[in-house]
C-alpha cells in the first residue's frame, strides 16, 4: 500500500470514529451513558503508552529541544481549553444553554480534530508502524469526541439536524488534516517532523491526564484497571505484530 492510501485510508478511519460518536448520541445515548467509561479507560492506556513509548523517543531523537516542545505542547493544550471553555460547565454551577459558547467550543474540537490529522500524517512520514499507532491513539479518542461535540452543540441549543452538520465538520477535519500534511511534510527537515511528533505526544498526554483519567475516576471499578492496563499494552503488541 502506497504511503499516500496509507494516510487516505486511516485518515478517513479516524474521522469515521467520530462520525460513530455522532451515530450513538444520535440513536443510543442511553448505551453511551452506561459504557462509554469503559472506552475512555482503554483509550487513556493507549494515549499514554503510546505517547511515552513510541512519540516521545522518536521526537526527542529527531529535534534537539524534544522535551521542551512536548511541555510546551502539553501547557498550550491546556491554555487553549481553559480559554475556549470546552468543558460545559464550571464545577459547582449550574449548567445553562448558551448558543456562543457552545459555537466556542466547536471550534476548539474543529481545531484539535486538524491536529489529530496533523499527528496521524506525521506518524506515517516516520514510518507506517508508527502512523498505524498514531491512528489507533486517533481513533479511539475520537469516538467520545464525536459524542463531545454532539453534546455540546444540543447543549447551546442547535437543533439535531444543526448539530449533526457541524459534527460532521469536526469528523471531516481529521481526514483533511492528514491528507494535508501527507503533502506538505515531503522532504520535511527532520528538526520539524520532531517538534509535530513532539506536539503529538505532548496533545495525547494532556487529553490522558486531563480529560479521560478523570472521567475514570468518577466510576471507579476493576474493569477500568484491567480495560487501562490493555490500553497500555495495546500499543506494544501492535508494534510487535507490525514491525
Amino acid at each position: 500500500m502506497t504511503p499516500f492510501l496509507n494516510v487516505l485510508i486511516f485518515g478517513t478511519l479516524a474521522g469515521l470514529a467520530t462520525l460513530m460518536g455522532v451515530f450513538l448520541v444520535v440513536n443510543k445515548e442511553k448505551w453511551v451513558r452506561e459504557n462509554l467509561i469503559y472506552l475512555l479507560s482503554f483509550s487513556a492506556g493507549i494515549l499514554l503508552s503510546f505517547s511515552l513509548i513510541h512519540l516521545l523517543p522518536e521526537a526527542v531523537s529527531e529535534t534537539k529541544f524534544g522535551y521542551f516542545w512536548i511541555l510546551a505542547s502539553f501547557f498550550a493544550f491546556y491554555t487553549i481549553e481553559h480559554l475556549l471553555s470546552i468543558h460545559n460547565c464550571q464545577e459547582g454551577k449550574e449548567c445553562q444553554p448558551h448558543m456562543t459558547f457552545s459555537l466556542v467550543s466547536w471550534m476548539g474540537l474543529l481545531i484539535h480534530s486538524v491536529i489529530d490529522g496533523i499527528i496521524i500524517g506525521a506518524g506515517f512520514e516516520v514510518s507506517r508502524v508508527l502512523g498505524i499507532l498514531s491512528t489507533l491513539a486517533v481513533l479511539l479518542h475520537e469516538l467520545p469526541e464525536g459524542i463531545s461535540t454532539m453534546s455540546v452543540m444540543l447543549y447551546g441549543g442547535y437543533s439535531l439536524k444543526e448539530a449533526v452538520v457541524r459534527s460532521s465538520w469536526v469528523a471531516a477535519a481529521t481526514p483533511v488534516g492528514a491528507l494535508g500534511t501527507f503533502f506538505l511534510l515531503k522532504n520535511i527537515d527532520t528538526n520539524f517532523l520532531g517538534i509535530l511528533l513532539a506536539v503529538a505526544a505532548g496533545s495525547f498526554l494532556y487529553v490522558a491526564a486531563s480529560d479521560l483519567i478523570p472521567e475514570v475516576h468518577k466510576k471507579s471499578k476493576w474493569l477500568n484497571i484491567v480495560l487501562t492496563l490493555l490500553g497500555v499494552l495495546t500499543p506494544v503488541v501492535v508494534e510487535r505484530l507490525l514491525g
